[in-house]
């Protein structure tokens, strides 16, 4: 048993380490982006924030394209924080399944 404890020990170990990765991708994801966001038929991110602004960069020829250039940056960055999120949470999910047919495995065979 004692050689099983150490195991069990070593994937909760991993199980918080990845439900801490996880949860700081999270955080970043709703504090640092104003808006809902939602989730299309497909299971993608739907940013619902308030687009970036040409006004904030001045009287520049180009500022519209700058600022759709901005949204379109910020866009892909939640997308492809969501997806680690969504990731890490999914193996978290998964190490928790293992432990548990570790343990009912175990109790099977005392």
């Amino acid at each position: 048993m004692a050689d099983l404890d150490i195991h069990l020990s070593a994937l909760d170990r991993c199980r918080e380490a990845i439900n801490k990765a996880a949860g700081q991708y999270e955080d970043t994801l709703r504090e640092r982006n104003p808006g809902r966001q939602t989730y299309d038929e497909h299971g993608n991110l739907r940013n619902n924030r308030t687009p970036v602004n040409e006004e904030i960069f001045g009287d520049l020829p180009d500022s519209g394209l700058l600022a759709t250039a901005a949204d379109n940056v910020w866009t892909a960055v939640a997308r492809e924080m969501d997806q680690a999120y969504r990731k890490l949470d999914g193996t978290e999910r998964g190490l928790s399944s293992v432990e548990e047919n570790i343990r009912a495995a175990h109790r099977g065979t005392s």
